[in-house]
């Protein structure tokens, strides 16, 4: 032992090769790895302040115009400002029973007792359906086992909320209820990881079942990365990354949320559909009334654009001319095929591309643009569920034909 530990720049005195083994393990590691405040000096040294931090953090992550007064307030970090807050993670109270939402205030100071927004994931300015109002009932400053109330929290700082968590389901933002400027969302959270490992669950008693989707409800908030869903079947499904994460989930619905028996089927891994071959025949719907129809073709992306769209190295948001620069430039495409591309799916960074490939001489452009939102609408949701069996699919659409008669 004294060989080893001295080849590691370790040594002990004689006396301490005694000692218990839980002990001698504490005092070589407290050598090999230093004292506990060397985490801390490596925080203090490269992690930037809040008002260091500020200006990238809203560039990167909130999704308004960065020349406002309000973009302003947070790039500074103003207490004085409008009241912006991040809410990225919900904690559980001890009895499970409700939920306290955790976040960095951007701007302005929360105080107990104001009157707040609630603005979700799915909150635009043009669909405001995710937004709910609500009281702030109490500010803490968390301390992992212990939380200390306060008066109030000024930009800059984390804080532990209660009041607000019932709309809240991974992420939110909360805004003043009444500022100046339009309120705009942060953008949810990306992880590296994705959900892939799959178990479908149902209650051992079966008058249960509402209080297992109680149980659900709460494990879908506590647990960022796990999605709930039901099948087509009347299955309840969970999805997690792995096997020791969805041990955990599965303890704590039972255990915590649900305090009940569960059946757990055997796990499966999510896998996703894509397509191999360009479509032997044009697809297509029509309207009811039989005056509108839409021909839809799949075909396979070319390799590498789905990992440059996932990547961000090329968005939907940038303007046309760019976008269809890039795919001239990147992949060959030309110029008609470049600029006619409406979306990616199933969201900004999807690894599907919807294609407008109707030919004016054919079709009404006029006609086709007034319902250009409601197919890339459908094409987002057809792509994020799965035509086949529900799962993710990888493919690119080429828009064939939309008529438009009376």
């Amino acid at each position: 032992m004294k060989s080893t530990l001295a080849g590691l720049g370790i040594s002990l005195k004689p006396a301490q090769y005694k000692m218990d083994a839980k002990v001698l393990l504490k005092l070589v590691c407290g050598q090999f790895f230093g004292t506990a405040t060397g985490f801390v000096d490596m925080i203090v040294e490269h992690v930037p302040s809040a008002l260091d931090g500020a200006k990238a953090k809203v560039e990167n992550t909130y999704t308004g115009p960065l020349d406002t007064e309000l973009a302003e307030s947070m790039q500074n970090c103003d207490p004085e400002g409008p009241l912006v807050i991040q809410i990225t993670k919900l904690y559980h109270t001890s009895n499970a029973s409700d939920f306290l939402s955790f976040g960095r205030v951007m701007s302005g100071t929360v105080k107990p007792g104001m009157q707040v927004r609630v603005l979700g994931e799915g909150y635009t300015l043009d669909d405001e359906e995710d937004m709910v109002a609500a009281t702030v009932s109490d500010c803490w400053i968390a301390e992992t086992r212990y939380k200390v109330p306060t008066s109030g929290v000024p930009a800059g700082c984390w804080v532990l909320l209660g009041g607000i968590e019932n709309s809240i389901v991974k992420s939110a933002t909360v805004v003043a209820h009444k500022m100046d400027d339009d309120a705009y969302i942060f953008r949810p959270i990306k992880h590296f990881t994705e959900s892939v490992f799959k178990v479908a669950v149902e209650p051992v008693n079966p008058s249960e079942l509402p209080k297992m989707l109680d149980g659900l409800r709460k494990i879908n908030k506590s647990y960022p990365l796990i999605s709930t869903k039901v099948e087509e079947s009347g299955e309840h499904v969970i999805l997690g990354t792995g096997e020791l994460y969805m041990d955990c989930v599965l303890h704590d619905l039972r255990r915590i949320f649900s305090e009940m028996e569960l059946k757990v089927s055997d796990p499966v891994t999510r896998f996703c559909e894509t397509v191999v071959e360009t479509s032997a025949i044009k697809c297509y719907a029509q309207t009811p009334n039989k005056k509108n129809k839409i021909t839809m073709v799949a075909e396979p992306l070319d390799t590498g654009i789905a990992e440059d769209i996932e990547s961000g190295k090329v968005s939907i948001k940038w303007p046309i001319r760019k976008v269809g620069k890039f795919f001239e430039e990147s992949y060959g495409w030309d110029l008609l095929a470049s600029r006619s591309v409406w979306a990616f799916g199933p969201d900004e960074r999807g690894p599907n591309i919807l294609q407008d490939d109707t030919l004016p001489s054919e079709v009404d452009k006029k006609l086709l643009n007034q319902v250009r939102d409601s197919i890339r609408q459908g094409f987002s949701w057809g792509t994020r569920e799965g035509p086949l069996c529900e799962e993710r699919k990888f493919w690119k659409e080429s828009l064939d034909n939309l008529l438009k008669t009376y």
